[in-house]
């Protein structure tokens, strides 16, 4: 947007100067003020395309992750937490997650938006498995049973079909 904007102003320029080498006073002062008006209008509406960036950037959502339980069983424990964190946070399925059942997870909006997140979970049965690189985003999630994690993640990024 910028280079662009730019080109606009060199342009307008250009046609100010050619049109002063070939003309008299009145045409000069009627492509400067051309000039002018172009470059205004360019920087205006740069500035209205930075206002714009800052304002979205204001505007952050927080990360929200929608949970499934597909693993075939009871979820125990379910945590997510700052990756390399010692510290899990409290137990988001404290009174179990069954089978089909989810739930909503929330990190706040002043959350670090450029760390990884684990997600990590136990099923009834003592298997636990964790996600690591899991981002700030808006995402479901459907955990996954041991023998359907057999590939490379433990989850998947999609709502169970009705």
């Amino acid at each position: 947007m910028k280079l662009k904007n730019v080109a606009v102003v060199a342009a307008a320029l250009a046609l100010a100067v050619g049109m002063t080498a070939c003309g008299g006073s009145a045409s000069s002062t009627t492509a400067s003020s051309a000039a002018s008006s172009v470059a205004s209008s360019a920087a205006a509406s740069s500035e209205a395309a930075s206002s714009e960036a800052a304002s979205s950037e204001a505007e952050v959502e927080p990360a929200e992750y929608t949970v499934y339980n597909t693993t075939g069983e009871n979820v125990t424990d379910l945590y997510l937490y700052v990756a390399g964190s010692e510290d899990k946070g409290e137990n988001l399925a404290a009174d179990g997650l069954a089978d089909g059942d989810s739930v909503v997870l929330t990190l706040p909006e002043d959350a670090d938006k450029s760390a990884e997140y684990v997600l990590e979970f136990t099923t009834e049965s003592g298997d636990t498995q964790s996600f690591d690189t899991l981002s700030y985003e808006v995402s479901p999630i459907s955990l996954l049973s041991v023998d359907a994690a057999a590939g490379a993640t433990p989850i998947s990024f999609t709502a169970p079909e009705q």
